[in-house]
């Protein structure tokens, strides 16, 4: 009677193991690196940019990588990224009756990688800018 108590919990144990084991993994969040601005209606070049900076430790793996204007994810692109500490920068840039955004992210001792819209946006009151890493499965 012993060996067979010890039977069943040895099997009760192993299907609780390969139960949790089927179980996916949560997967990592999206981060973000954005700011709410007033815009002027007709930027000089010269004037100050809009600048929005934050130092993020991200895990290694593949994201995909995106500007996000209202709503939109354009530019984007896809990134593999080394576990470590970045710096994230985003940026509105004024010139003459435009804006142009454009982003960075560094790691200490690596290339920094940027994304760029340079396409001229005529934006004039509050704008929310920035940047999103996506993870990718």
């Amino acid at each position: 009677m012993h060996k067979l108590v010890r039977a069943a919990a040895t099997g009760a144990s192993a299907t609780a193991l390969l139960a949790l084991a089927g179980v996916p993994a949560e997967a990592a969040a999206t981060a973000y690196n954005t700011r709410t601005v007033t815009l002027a209606a007709n930027p000089k070049e010269g004037m100050p940019n809009a600048c929005v900076t934050r130092e993020i430790h991200l895990a290694a793996g593949d994201c995909t990588w995106s500007q996000v204007p209202g709503g939109a994810r354009v530019p984007h692109r896809d990134i593999r990224l080394a576990a470590g500490w970045y710096m994230w920068n985003d940026c509105m840039i004024p010139y003459g009756g435009y804006y142009n955004r454009h982003s960075w992210l560094s790691e200490q001792g690596s290339a920094t990688a940027a994304l760029a819209d340079t396409g001229r946006l005529c934006l004039a009151g509050s704008h929310t800018f920035g940047s999103e890493l996506a993870p990718r499965f």
